[in-house]
């Protein structure tokens, strides 16, 4: 695969370390992943990529499927598949609230970002005080009452127009999105960097998995070409209104 980020020179490395790992041998696992992301062709790649080295790095298989979102994560918990990937970590619900584990290893990040209107602006601090929205599937990740919204172009039309007060959700979704639109009347600003790992069956029961991921993304953290892997994936919040002077 063309852009499994130089796999032959981390491979490499590695070896010259000596990274031992005693406990893991070859194995299978099946990977079960959103359909959503085949949208999202340039950040599913990456992620495929990603999912794919820790194979080649352990030797292992790693087989990938695609499912809706919800059933995706079902699929771990009635253990149909090893893991899920990738899930934001709640911080308002435990594990056993959820119905699964996470990953030990948090594997990547993801900025949600704040979109109000620029004549009214809100405190970010205080946002229950306000007509929130956030995607439909996220309304959990919020510990205020917020709507869920099915399309980002929906509510970002709903936010310009006045009939909500801000609109929270991943910026590399919805910068897209807003430009499209031209949406000249909107602000944004970093809301929270959430941590995103792998769903896991609940109790310890992905113990192997948790392993194989966790030595996987050590052998890649011990490279030099580390920045190389999970840069494609995680780009930090970039405040571009105010470089092309739009505040």
């Amino acid at each position: 695969m063309s852009k499994l980020f130089s796999i032959g020179r981390i491979l490499l490395y590695v070896s010259c370390l000596n990274l031992v790992y005693a406990n893991v041998y070859a194995d299978s696992f099946k990977a079960s992943m959103p359909d959503i992301l085949l949208e999202q062709n340039d950040k599913t790649s990456e992620f495929l990529n990603l999912i794919y080295l820790w194979g080649e790095i352990l030797g292992n298989d790693i087989k990938v499927e695609y499912f809706p979102f919800k059933r995706s994560i079902q699929n771990v918990v009635n253990k149909h598949a090893d893991f899920h990937f990738p899930l934001i970590k709640n911080p308002y619900k435990s594990n056993s609230e959820l119905g699964f584990d996470y990953s030990t290893t948090c594997i990547t990040n993801i900025d949600f970002v704040l979109y109000t209107r620029r004549d009214k602006p809100i405190d970010i601090d205080n946002l229950s005080a306000y007509k929130m929205a956030t995607d439909a599937a996220h309304t959990d990740l919020f510990n205020f009452p917020v709507e869920g919204v099915f399309t980002v172009d929906g509510a970002l039309k709903k936010l310009s127009s006045g009939r909500i007060d801000g609109y929270i959700f991943s910026v590399d979704v919805v910068d897209t999105v807003m430009k499209s639109l031209n949406l000249t009347n909107l602000h944004r600003q970093l809301y929270r960097t959430y941590d995103v790992h792998a769903v896991l069956p609940l109790g310890g029961q992905g113990n192997k998995t948790d392993q194989m991921i966790t030595e996987a993304q050590t052998a890649i953290a011990a490279s030099p070409e580390y920045s190389e892997v999970l840069e494609k994936i995680y780009i930090p919040y970039n405040e571009w209104q105010i470089y092309q002077g739009h505040l």
